[in-house]
């Protein structure tokens, strides 16, 4: 039965990491979209890449618990089949039940269901680290100046009178 049991976590993870696979893929395609979005207004697009970061991730979550319930209600680990994406959310977020129901047949369910949600919890920080990381120069910058237009007379008085220089004569043609 331990065999049978490490078969079914082992093959779970595989499923679970393909799931985060896909999720991460998503979001290194949709980086590249922010450059160019709200170029002008990068704590906006920090806080939109976070954004659409964080939604992936959760629903990469819900889905990676979703595969977990299947085991459960399949495995009868749980009594009602209504209660087993509730169970397999309490295990992936390790938080657990404080104690040990189940036959012994399936009891290493539970701890791989937690391993698997740590290392995927550790994973959604690592991306959401990488997104912080790629917008954050942008936002600690300080902000652009833009060079005077050929149309505008430069305003430079303060810097003549700092070197004690007259002004320039217009030149027309």
């Amino acid at each position: 039965m331990i065999i049978k049991e490490i078969g079914i976590g082992i093959a779970l993870m595989m499923l679970v990491m393909l799931v985060h696979l896909m999720a991460t893929y998503i979001l290194l395609d949709w980086a590249d979209a922010y450059d160019n979005m709200f170029r002008r207004h990068p704590r906006l697009r920090l806080l939109m890449a976070l954004t659409v970061a964080n939604i992936v991730l959760l629903v990469a979550h819900l889905i990676e618990v979703g595969l977990w319930a299947v085991v459960y209600a399949m495995q009868g680990i749980v009594e009602d089949h209504n209660d087993a994406y509730y169970s397999a959310f309490v295990n992936y977020t390790a938080l657990g039940f404080g104690q040990s129901t189940q036959d012994a047949g399936t009891r290493l369910i539970d701890p791989m269901t937690a391993g698997s949600g740590i290392m995927m919890f550790g994973w959604s920080t690592a991306l959401l680290f990488l997104v912080i990381q790629q917008h954050l120069p942008e936002v600690r910058r300080p902000p652009r100046r833009r060079p005077p237009r050929h149309d505008e007379e430069a305003h430079v008085p303060e810097m003549q009178d700092a070197i004690g220089a007259a002004p320039s004569p217009k030149v027309t043609s």
